[in-house]
């Protein structure tokens, strides 16, 4: 199924994968993180973090942390290994940018928005679905909704397709969502971007935050 020129079903389903990955999900105790903001897009929303909470507001932090050992969360290897297998099925190149676990809470959503940062437009953006919802949430995609079954997983293009997530169950719903870097735009940002300095800085990775950390929460 073709939604646009930008998007595409993967034909792919991975059924016992999402429910190996659900059930490890539901068995992490740790905090899940709250991304409130002021615009409040994803207020109704929580986030787990397999490689780590990663500062996208610097995009040379972003750079740097790809010629760096990744750092991924222990409670997620199941999860982590899917996301290993979906780069090796679909080719993908680049190294992993950022990849999260949403949860949104019933009736909860994460408001229609574009990632207009400058990492977002360097990435590629995989959604594979968790839970086993379907008819019941809702993903919409540059206006047109994305057909849902619990293994269904496709790709877009955050930073220039406006994206919504809607719960309409009464359970709360959980998808990955995770980053390749495009290498062809990566590759010129390593002649622009000087990882050295970066790396030097006593503030990157002696505090969270989102200036010029690493890591936005300890996370």
């Amino acid at each position: 199924m073709t939604i646009n020129i930008h998007i595409m079903n993967m034909n792919t389903t991975y059924a016992a994968d999402a429910i190996a990955v659900h059930d490890e999900i539901l068995k992490d105790g740790s905090d899940w993180f709250s991304p409130t903001a002021g615009h409040k897009i994803f207020d109704q929303a929580y986030m787990k973090f397999i490689n780590r909470n990663l500062n996208y507001f610097d995009f040379g932090n972003m750079v740097t942390q790809t010629i760096e050992p990744p750092e991924y969360n222990p409670s997620l290897i199941k999860t982590l290994a899917f996301c290993l297998r979906v780069k090796d099925d679909f080719s993908e190149e680049g190294p992993f940018g950022r990849m999260c676990v949403w949860k949104i809470p019933p009736g909860m959503k994460i408001m229609q928005h574009v990632d207009n940062f400058e990492y977002h437009r360097h990435i590629t953006r995989y959604i594979f679905s968790v839970s086993a919802q379907s008819s019941l949430v809702e993903i919409v995609i540059d206006g047109k909704r994305v057909e849902v079954e619990q293994g269904s997983i496709f790709k877009f293009y955050p930073a220039i397709q406006r994206h919504r997530f809607y719960n309409m169950s009464e359970v709360d719903w959980y998808f990955l969502g995770f980053d390749f870097w495009k290498t062809d735009l990566l590759n010129l940002a390593y002649h622009r971007i000087d990882s050295a300095n970066i790396i030097s800085d006593p503030i990157r990775l002696g505090r969270f935050g989102c200036g010029k950390e690493k890591y936005m929460s300890l996370h």
